[in-house]
């Protein structure tokens, strides 16, 4: 069986758990997609197509949201969704399986798993979640992978995949907030003179296109969807805004998620 995994990754949490998935699947042969990076997908040829991203104030990113919209109709493609969370999941999963209903994916199987928080604000509070995915988050991908095979297995037999939807937990009762809240609550972005080296990382890891250079750092405030890459990603901590300055930061997953999640 052939699949593909569409995922956007802010800081490489959810890009390390695909990859693990990809890795640990028997049944399916996987390729990666990163829907910021990679293009316009080719969707032929794959039997399931998963959608993995991070929770973003208790939905998924808007990144994900016009991916989604700017693919071609399906005719009920089976489909997996997938996030990460740092500090709720939120609605995340039950709008994932809102938005791949309306292109025609078929959502079979779904899964949230926890591993630390890449938002600043949060991990300044203290509320970093450096250690997870703790035994029993991984205990639950672990059969979430198995649950991939398992469908796998039915589809080679010539039985149909059945729509599953999402299994939500508790904070499924937090509202996803408006996409464009994160921007307000980022607030406006500016750079340290004397620390920025104008060597462009920030436009590089910008989803939106909201970053130009002149040759330092020119932020779009209406483009921004306050995802923080700029600032968790500058390598000389020249970005700040108005709430934090020089902390925070979490450009890449940590010792936790690495050990549990790869090779």
């Amino acid at each position: 069986m052939k699949g593909l995994i569409c995922y956007y990754s802010g800081s490489g949490n959810t890009k390390l758990a695909c990859e693990a998935i990809a890795r640990r699947t028997n049944e399916i042969e996987f390729d990666l997609f990163d829907i910021v990076r990679d293009g316009e997908p080719n969707l032929d040829g794959f039997d399931i197509v998963g959608f993995a991203t991070f929770a973003d104030f208790f939905g998924p990113p808007m990144r994900m949201k016009t991916f989604l919209e700017s693919l071609p109709p399906q005719n009920d493609t089976p489909a997996f969704l997938f996030n990460t969370y740092g500090a709720f999941s939120g609605k995340t999963l039950g709008l994932l399986d809102r938005w791949t209903g309306k292109a025609r994916f078929r959502a079979v199987a779904s899964q949230s798993l926890h591993t630390p928080e890449n938002y600043p604000p949060m991990i300044v509070r203290g509320r970093g979640f450096p250690d997870a995915p703790n035994g029993k988050e991984l205990a639950a991908f672990d059969r979430f992978i198995a649950s991939l095979d398992a469908l796998a297995k039915d589809h080679r037999a010539g039985r149909p995949l059945r729509r599953r939807r999402p299994r939500q937990g508790l904070f499924r009762v937090l509202p996803a907030l408006p996409r464009t809240q994160s921007r307000r609550s980022m607030g406006a972005k500016s750079v340290d003179a004397e620390l920025c080296i104008e060597c462009g990382v920030c436009r590089t890891v910008c989803p939106y296109g909201a970053i130009d250079l002149a040759p330092k750092p020119v932020f779009d405030q209406a483009k921004c969807y306050g995802c923080w890459a700029c600032y968790n990603h500058c390598p000389t901590k020249a970005i700040y805004t108005k709430k934090l300055r020089g902390v925070g930061h979490y450009p890449k997953p940590n010792e936790a998620p690495v050990a549990k999640l790869g090779g």
